[in-house]
C-alpha cells in the first residue's frame, strides 16, 4: 500500500524548500518594486483615462427649449425639452459618414443648432463621448472629439504632467489609440475638482484646448483609502482566526495550526505573485485572496477528515503512512475540482479586461497554489507538529 501512495511526508523537505524559494522571490520582488502596485482603492488620488483626440465638431444652440446632446450606439442624439414635451432626434453615423456630413445634417434640421466642422473629413464612426456627456447645449460651443489615432508618446504625457508631482502614466491598449491611464497622488488639501482641473490644464497646455477627452475619472481621498486598507487586513485576519477555531474544534490543535500555516503560505505566495508581475492591488484582489482561502481550506479539510477516518481504520500503520494514504485517496477528487474550476475561470483570464481579468488570473494562480499546499504543505506540517504521532487518538484518550 505504501508504494502506491503519494510520498507526501517523504518529500516534505523538498516541498517546504520549494515553497521557501518561491516566498523569498515574492518578498524580494516586493522590496525591489518598493511595495505593491496599488489601485485607486488603496492609494489615495485621482485616476483618469484620457484619450488624446482632435475636435471634429463644435455645436452651439440658441433655441428656447432645454437641449442635451449624447452619443448612443455611436450616433449623435439630440433631446429637447419644452412646452411641446420631450422630442428626440438621431443623427445616424451610417447616413453621415464624415464629420462634415454630420454638421450639414444637424444644421439642416432647423432646430436652433449651429454646427461647425473643424475637420470635415474625419470618419464619423470614430466620434467619442467623454466625461462631460450627455452635454447640455447652449450658446457656448460644445466640442465633439474623434478618435483618429496619432503619434503622441507616453513620455510626452509624463512631461506634460511633471508639475503635479506623484504621477503614474500607462498606455491603455495599442499606443496608436492615444488612450492613457493617469494616476495622480493626493494630499490632505486636494479635492477631486482641483486635481481634475490641474490635469486638464496641463493637457490643454501641452496638446491644445479641447484636444483630449476624459473617458473616466475616479477619486479616493487619503482617509478613505487608509480605512479600506485597514478593513481589508482585518477581514483576512478575522477569517484566519475563525478558521483556526473551527479546525481546532472539529479536529485537533495540530490540524488547526497546519491549516493556518498552509493558508498563510497560499496568501503570501499569491501576494508575491502579484508583486512580481506588478498586478494592480485593489478590493478585487482582497476578494480573490478570501476566495482562495476558502477554496484551499475546503481541500485541506477533506484530506484531514480522511486522515481522521484512516487513523481508526489503519491502527497498525504509522502516522506517516496514514497521512500519505489519505492524501492519495483524496488526490483524484482534489485535482478534478481544481481543473474544473480553472477551466471555468480561464476564459475570463484570457478574454476579460480590467479588474475582472486580474481577479481571474489571481484565482488561477491561487487554485494551483492551494491544491499544492493542501496535498503537500498542510500534511507535512501536520506530521511535524504532531511529532509523527496519531493526534486523533491522543485527543480521544484525553476525552
Amino acid at each position: 500500500m505504501a508504494k502506491k501512495d503519494l510520498p507526501v511526508i517523504k518529500v516534505r523537505k523538498i516541498s517546504v524548500t520549494i515553497s521557501a524559494i518561491l516566498l523569498i522571490i515574492g518578498f524580494a520582488s516586493f522590496f525591489v518594486n518598493k511595495g505593491f502596485n496599488k489601485g485607486i482603492d488603496f492609494e489615495s488620488g485621482l485616476s483618469e483615462k484620457i484619450q488624446v483626440a482632435p475636435v471634429g465638431l463644435e455645436v452651439t444652440y440658441n433655441g428656447d427649449d432645454d437641449a442635451t446632446l449624447s452619443v448612443s450606439n455611436g450616433d449623435l442624439v439630440l433631446e429637447t425639452r419644452g412646452t411641446n414635451g420631450v422630442q428626440e432626434q438621431t443623427f445616424a453615423v451610417a447616413d453621415n459618414p464624415t464629420a462634415g456630413d454630420l454638421a450639414q445634417a444637424m444644421n439642416a434640421a432647423d432646430i436652433g443648432l449651429t454646427v461647425t466642422a473643424d475637420e470635415a473629413s474625419l470618419d464619423s464612426s470614430t466620434l467619442i463621448s467623454g466625461y462631460g456627456f450627455p452635454a447640455t447645449l447652449s450658446e457656448n460651443a460644445t466640442q465633439i472629439n474623434f478618435a483618429v489615432g496619432g503619434d503622441i508618446k507616453i513620455d510626452q504625457i509624463r512631461d506634460a504632467l511633471t508639475d503635479l508631482g506623484n504621477v503614474q502614466v500607462q498606455t491603455v491598449g495599442d499606443e496608436s489609440n492615444q488612450l492613457f491611464s493617469v494616476r495622480v497622488g493626493t494630499s490632505e488639501e486636494d479635492t477631486q475638482a482641483t486635481l481634475e482641473k490641474a490635469v486638464s490644464d496641463d493637457f490643454a497646455s501641452a496638446f491644445g484646448e479641447g484636444q483630449f477627452v476624459v473617458l473616466e475619472s475616479n477619486f479616493v481621498g487619503p482617509r478613505f483609502s487608509q480605512t479600506l486598507i485597514s478593513s481589508s487586513i482585518y477581514a483576512v485576519l478575522v477569517a484566519m482566526v475563525l478558521i483556526l477555531l473551527y479546525v481546532w474544534f472539529r479536529f485537533h490543535i495540530a490540524y488547526a495550526l497546519s491549516s493556518i500555516i498552509a493558508l498563510c503560505h497560499d496568501v503570501f505566495l499569491l501576494l508575491g505573485f502579484i508583486s512580481l508581475f506588478r498586478f494592480e492591488v485593489s478590493s478585487t484582489t482582497i476578494a480573490a485572496v478570501l476566495t482562495i482561502i476558502g477554496y484551499s481550506l475546503n481541500a485541506t479539510i477533506v484530506i484531514f477528515d480522511r486522515v481522521r477516518e484512516n487513523t481508526e481504520l489503519m491502527k497498525g500503520s504509522s502516522f506517516q503512512d496514514i497521512i500519505q494514504h489519505s492524501v492519495s485517496q483524496s488526490l483524484t477528487r482534489t485535482i478534478m475540482s481544481s481543473v474544473t474550476t480553472v477551466l471555468a475561470v480561464l476564459p475570463l483570464a484570457i478574454l476579460a479586461t480590467g479588474n475582472i481579468q486580474l481577479f481571474a488570473i489571481n484565482m488561477i494562480f491561487g487554485i494551483c497554489v492551494g491544491t499544492y499546499s493542501s496535498n503537500f504543505i498542510a500534511p507535512s506540517f501536520l506530521y511535524w507538529i504532531s511529532g509523527g504521532k496519531k493526534v486523533i487518538e491522543k485527543k480521544n484518550e484525553d476525552k
